[in-house]
């Protein structure tokens, strides 16, 4: 049964604190989505990363650089405004929330923009999908410069994309795509292009992918790092199993879902038992994971009275309206903080 916390004067002096406050360091971060078989991907650089994945399922995409730590982290993101939910291992730093209308045939674009570190992003964004005019959706879906898809070698997608844009090798040092498979979509296309800048290589690598059950959207994921040689070609392949699509919830299905959380007691925690965060720490579109995460840390010392006590296992949990942390101590105690878009904060313990 979770318990919600009776905000005090002591965490309205934590919250207003917070704008001061210092905060160091950045986490690690992995979670595993029910439903989808487990699948772990590793790269090796420097030192080889091992990960413990006994027990979960999902799939997952290695980003970390280093040795995972005894610790159990977890990273789930999910939007339902934009229909899709991703899990992976990785180091968030911050987070960026996307919500604008483009005058291209994306249109209106939504999701996020993950940081990990200062060289390396992923966007992640649901965008229109219209078809020229003249061209139905299902021709649109279904080819690549008007030439269909199905059976079409990375060497022929290649081709055709060199012959219709000339200028492309003018464009990027190097590039190279084609082509995926999966059941769920009618088309994933994916390029891996190396730009060379005044700070060195930049390397981009795009998922662009259409959801059969969503035809007039396209799923994009946006993978940016600095060194070519960081990541193979065919674990970066593996994105396309991390994002997983979301449809609407009926009317019916929310009621029931709701029910089942009441019976199990997971009582939501009402929004009276928050309050605001100043504006400057808070501005709606950009969070930081580590205030979210210092606010858990700050709550858990608050509950054992200044004992120590090691974080033993952390899912960290990215919306469309804001971060939650939810960790395991040692002592067995449960905590859970989370910071809205909006300002607000939540905390709780799970017994």
């Amino acid at each position: 049964m979770k318990s919600k916390l009776i905000v005090n004067a002591w965490w309205k002096v934590v919250a207003c604190g917070m704008a001061m406050a210092t905060f160091t360091g950045v986490v690690s971060m992995a979670y595993a989505i029910e439903g989808i078989p487990v699948r772990t991907f590793t790269k090796e650089l420097g030192s080889v990363q091992t990960v413990d994945a006994q027990g979960i399922d999902g799939e997952h995409f290695v980003l970390q650089k280093g040795n995972v730590t005894p610790e159990k982290r977890g990273l789930y993101i999910s939007h339902k405004p934009a229909h899709f939910r991703v899990s992976m291992f990785g180091t968030v730093k911050d987070i960026h929330w996307i919500d604008k209308v483009v005058p291209t045939d994306s249109g209106h674009i939504e999701g996020f923009l993950l940081d990990f570190d200062e060289n390396t992003t992923m966007m992640i964004t649901r965008r229109d999908n219209k078809p020229m005019q003249g061209v139905s959706q299902e021709r649109w879906n279904t080819t690549w410069y008007d030439q269909p898809i199905q059976g079409m070698t990375d060497e022929e997608y290649m081709a055709i994309w060199r012959r219709e844009d000339p200028h492309i090798s003018e464009k990027y040092t190097q590039i190279e795509g084609g082509l995926l498979w999966r059941e769920e979509m009618t088309a994933a296309r994916w390029d891996r292009s190396v730009q060379m800048t005044s700070e060195g290589p930049k390397v981009s690598f795009t998922l662009d992918m259409i959801m059969k059950e969503d035809p007039k959207h396209r799923y994009v994921i946006t993978f940016t790092y600095d060194d070519i040689q960081e990541y193979s070609l065919e674990a970066l392949k593996h994105l396309v199993d991390v994002l997983e699509y979301l449809p609407d919830e009926s009317d019916a299905a929310v009621q029931q879902r709701e029910s089942q959380e009441l019976e199990k007691g997971d009582e939501p925690i009402q929004a009276k038992a928050g309050y605001k965060l100043p504006s400057t720490l808070m501005p709606g579109d950009f969070m930081e994971t580590k205030d979210v995460i210092e606010l858990e840390n700050l709550y858990h010392q608050e509950l054992s009275q200044g004992k120590p006590s090691v974080r033993k296992e952390q899912e960290l949990k990215i919306t469309d309206t804001g971060i939650t942390s939810q960790s395991t101590w040692e002592d067995n105690s449960k905590t859970e903080a989370n910071i809205l878009r909006s300002g607000q904060i939540e905390l709780q313990t799970q017994s």
